[in-house]
């Protein structure tokens, strides 16, 4: 990654900091664009060149869809040619932009109580969510050849996003922890229910 994009990330997640920060202390209403601009010390125009509104701040990038070289890379049948594990990598990268949790930790801890405080920006979360479940079916589809109509890449899709946010409950992103241990909760939870659906030997 260049630094002009490093730039534009750390810029992004100031604003995006900065009106979770905002918006925890002093609630949604009381909050402007022109406070969490000045807050991630830019201007008001920068703001909108990163979020349309200050919800969309507040609700911030997780999960996001993978990045272009991460989905083509799955969808050749990589990076490791094993299914589940490929599919961790692409969870994982939704859910982690580095391997430092402890951002990550407090950065979930802020989340939830915004969802709490302010239950207007749930449906902006969830509909995170679905766009990802929609794009993860769609790169499922393409990565086995699924004909047109096919429903399959879609359930598993679903499936590996009721994983994720299992995982997103799970985690306890202590000191120490890494994307490794993600990884790991991710493929015991799939281990766990290829089990409750595996065919009955009766």
């Amino acid at each position: 990654m260049g630094l002009r994009e490093r730039k534009k990330q750390a810029t992004r997640r100031a604003l995006q900091e900065a009106a979770a920060r905002l918006t925890l202390e002093r609630g949604l209403e009381h909050v402007t664009v022109e406070e969490i601009a000045a807050e991630a010390d830019v201007s008001t125009r920068t703001f909108f060149n990163y979020f349309a509104t200050k919800e969309e701040a507040v609700v911030g990038d997780v999960p996001t869809a993978p990045d272009e070289e991460t989905r083509r890379t799955f969808v050749e049948g990589g990076p490791s040619g094993v299914f589940v594990d490929d599919l961790i990598t692409v969870l994982t990268d939704t859910l982690l932009s580095s391997d430092d949790l402890a951002a990550h930790r407090a950065a979930m801890r802020a989340r939830k109580r915004l969802m709490e405080h302010e239950p207007q920006l749930v449906p902006g979360m969830l509909s995170r969510f679905h766009n990802l479940e929609l794009e993860l079916g769609r790169a499922i589809a393409e990565r086995t050849d699924a004909p047109d109509g096919d429903e399959r890449p879609h359930l598993v899709a679903a499936t590996a996003m009721a994983v994720m946010r299992h995982t997103l409950k799970c985690l306890n992103f202590r000191e120490g922890e890494g994307a490794a241990d993600v990884r790991a909760v991710l493929r015991d939870a799939f281990r766990h229910i290829g089990r409750a659906y595996a065919p009955s030997d009766d």
